[in-house]
């Protein structure tokens, strides 16, 4: 039944109630929207434009903005070595970030010669040569500002496998991700460490400047050491790089957060068919048990149906981290850690579910029994025919509540499951945030990442979900 009536829409009132309506729920819209908007802008961010939490990538829109960002891709920190003339406030690319008018002073200036293009054709030839003469120099005459999110991948690709690292390596590591060349980046380049772990290193600096080389770049994360007295040189590569292939190098930031993301959670390990193995599971158990539970309550009457429901309705009244402990402790003895049946058995039944699926069940006709008793129809064929084709709307909302326990839950998971090999995606990317807790653009791409299933399920079931929503209201 409608709020307001057919005839009464056009009146002062109505109207006002209306437009009073549309605000709230346009406002509750912007509310779910902006700090979406937030993280997936975060997501494709560095650590220059990250701390900005804007829902929009202002580097999509300003040349000056992502010729900075360009900058920043190279130096961890502002290189005011190259640029003594900077404003001294710089002190650190989110400070950097913010201060808008500088950045377009800056960049302006820097950029003003370029616009001639018989002045970049000039410049092209000796940026060229300045990034060839760094990639045969030695790794030891250079310094290098790596991307953490490279280690992981040049190190496998050298080592193969982790049993091969740890044994070449003196500390023994329990993945890629986790090693880090932070206290070699320091050292200059007139020092140097014994060890495996040092040769990777110079390997490292020497693969950016080469592969810089190989691919037609005038620039590279490993650069000459002392930096000031190649200041020009490096200030015309940069230049010339943002100039050739700024749109491209951009793009490439944007996207290798997703990329470091996917190899995290997807590529190695079996995280994704574990995760796909309990959703189904765990969805199929719940559109089993609960049903069948909830049936018989409503069809058998059963003298102790009150209390039945209390009793399924009382397991709601105690958080997940209270029955934690005495859930895994009747795990441990029933013999299911490190299995799927650990995972999905603890939340087969729903007392929710249960008691809605009841209340839905009562509401039914009874004369539809009763026709199907008459023509003879088993009580499973009762359930299976009519009850359940009836209720479709009810189940899709508890298969997708079961989805999303089962594909969002890391603390049961982690606790019923401690070996790595069991482990789901949400487990995983809940060590990746605690591992790139440093990095956390990346971190916000994991989030945006895991969270597409979710929103596709969604989407896809939203017609039958909204009928479930509705169809119990209207009873």
């Amino acid at each position: 039944m409608a709020v307001i009536l057919q005839s009464e829409r056009k009146t002062p009132k109505a109207r006002l109630f209306l437009a009073l309506v549309y605000t709230v729920l346009i406002l509750g819209a912007v509310t779910m929207v902006y700090p979406f908007a937030v993280m997936l802008s975060a997501s494709i961010s560095s650590g220059y434009d990250y701390q900005r939490h804007s829902p929009v990538v202002i580097g999509f829109f300003d040349r000056n903005d992502r010729f900075m960002r360009s900058i920043a891709t190279y130096f961890k920190t502002f290189p005011r070595e190259l640029y003594p003339d900077a404003p001294k406030s710089w002190t650190n690319w989110p400070q950097v970030a913010k201060d808008r008018e500088g950045v377009k002073a800056f960049a302006e200036r820097e950029l003003a010669p370029y616009a001639d293009a018989k002045f970049v054709a000039a410049r092209r030839e000796d940026a060229r040569a300045f990034v060839r003469a760094l990639a045969e120099a030695p790794a030891r005459t250079k310094t290098c500002h790596y991307d953490p999110r490279d280690v992981a991948r040049f190190v496998r690709a050298k080592y193969g496998t982790l049993e091969a690292l740890n044994a070449a390596w003196p500390v023994p590591h329990k993945s890629f991700f986790d090693i880090s060349f932070s206290a070699e980046s320091k050292l200059t380049p007139d020092r140097e460490q014994p060890g495996e772990k040092f040769t990777t290193w110079l390997e490292l600096k020497d693969d950016y400047a080469k592969r810089a080389a190989v691919q037609g770049d005038f620039v590279s994360r490993t650069m000459p050491y002392p930096l000031g007295e190649h200041a020009a040189q490096v200030r015309n590569a940069l230049a010339i790089q943002f100039v050739e292939h700024g749109w491209r190098d951009f793009l490439d930031s944007c996207c290798a957060n997703y990329r470091l993301v996917g190899d995290y959670l997807f590529v190695r390990g079996r995280a994704f068919a574990n995760t796909l193995l309990l959703v189904l599971l765990s969805v199929l158990a719940s559109l089993t048990v609960n049903p069948l539970a909830a049936y018989a309550l409503s069809r058998f009457r059963l003298r102790a149906t009150e209390q039945i429901l209390l009793f399924l309705l009382a397991t709601m009244a105690f958080p997940a981290a209270v029955t934690a402990i005495p859930g895994f402790l009747l795990i441990r003895d029933l013999g299911l850690l490190n299995t799927f049946a650990a995972l999905v058995l603890p939340t087969v039944a729903s007392g929710m579910s249960i008691f809605i699926l009841k209340g839905f069940f009562d509401a039914l006709p009874r004369e539809l029994y009763e026709a199907a008793a008459i023509d003879g129809a088993s009580e499973w064929t009762v359930f299976r025919r009519i009850t359940l084709p009836m209720t479709t709307p009810i189940l899709a909302v508890n298969a997708l509540n079961s989805f999303i326990h089962a594909y969002s839950s890391w603390e049961w998971a982690f606790l019923g499951c401690q070996k790595a090999s069991h482990w789901t995606l949400a487990v995983w990317m809940y060590q990746m945030s605690q591992v790139f807790a440093h990095q956390p653009w990346c971190v916000m791409a994991g989030f945006v990442l895991i969270s597409i299933p979710t929103a596709a399920v969604f989407l896809l079931c939203q017609r039958i979900i909204l009928r479930g929503i509705v169809l119990p209201s209207m009873k």
